[in-house]
């Protein structure tokens, strides 16, 4: 569970990180602009696309995550589930017998 704990811990601040890489990539886009130095423009967009792409990823892989552990929470609930009516049955079916 730890393992999922960290994963998951790791994606959200990569996601983070990749948020703050584009909106530094688009403050340098603007400030080049403004400057108007082509190598500031430029370099900002590239760092705002790199920043975007990275966020794009972690965040898919995040909610892919989360998709993952809220089924296997699902199964795990389907499977005690069952056990507690197969319990059920069985008592049923001692007090059905006397």
């Amino acid at each position: 569970m730890s393992d999922h704990v960290t994963s998951h811990t790791v994606d959200a601040v990569m996601a983070t990180a990749g948020s703050k890489a584009t909106y530094t990539g688009a403050g340098m886009t603007v400030g080049g602009w403004l400057l108007s130095s082509e190598f500031a423009v430029l370099s900002g967009l590239l760092i705002g696309l790199a920043g975007l792409a990275i966020q794009w990823y972690y965040k898919h892989k995040l909610t892919n995550t989360e998709i993952r552990l809220k089924e296997e929470q699902a199964q795990r609930e389907r499977e005690a589930h069952e056990a507690r009516m197969a319990r059920y049955r069985n008592e049923e079916d001692r007090h059905d017998g006397h």
